[in-house]
């Protein structure tokens, strides 16, 4: 905190931020900041779709009560939520984000997880819509989150990014989604 702090004082970095850290490592950083006066952290990274929506019960509360702005990474998860894997992890589709980092693998593949693309995949067939686009618009949906940040491979992908955020989902949609189990 006081490297991070530095180099606020010395006008190197406007604001501080942080990845991957639970409500209990924020609200310690938070305090730590305020014991010291250390340039506090304004940005919170986390990993957040309707694969791991466990944020909401963490580090977004938290960044709620404290105005820290919270930015959401992987919407798609990792592309798991394009519904294009199976849990048989010896299937894993060639060049995909799940076969070049196995470790995704674990991060996603669970009883649950599957059951929600299966959900999520109906939900998209009865609309006539894709699952991707659902999938994203369901995180840009939440109001907690300040920013998003989608990783594309084509011009299509933030096509789709770019629809989900103006067009978006209604929030009754959210909800129901929000209940998937």
């Amino acid at each position: 905190m006081d490297a991070l702090n530095k180099e606020v004082s010395r006008g190197r970095a406007q604001a501080i931020g942080c990845s991957n850290f639970t409500g209990a490592q924020l609200r310690k950083a938070l305090s730590l900041s305020a014991e010291k006066g250390y340039a506090r952290f304004e940005i919170v990274e986390n990993i957040y779709n309707l694969a791991r929506p466990e944020e909401e019960q963490d580090s977004m509360l938290l960044c709620n009560e404290e105005e820290v702005s919270f930015l959401a990474y992987s919407p798609l998860g990792a592309g798991f939520l394009a519904g294009k894997y199976t849990n048989d992890r010896g299937l894993l589709p060639d060049r995909s984000r799940f076969h070049v980092i196995p470790g995704h693998c674990d991060v996603y593949f669970s009883e649950r997880n599957f059951r929600v693309v299966e959900q999520l995949r109906a939900k998209a067939t009865s609309m006539g819509e894709s699952m991707v686009y659902l999938a994203a618009s369901w995180v840009l949906a939440n109001q907690s989150v300040s920013s998003t940040l989608f990783g594309a491979r084509s011009t299509a992908h933030i096509d789709n990014a770019l629809r989900s955020y103006t067009e978006g989902i209604p929030a009754d949609l959210r909800a129901e989604m929000a209940a998937w189990d």
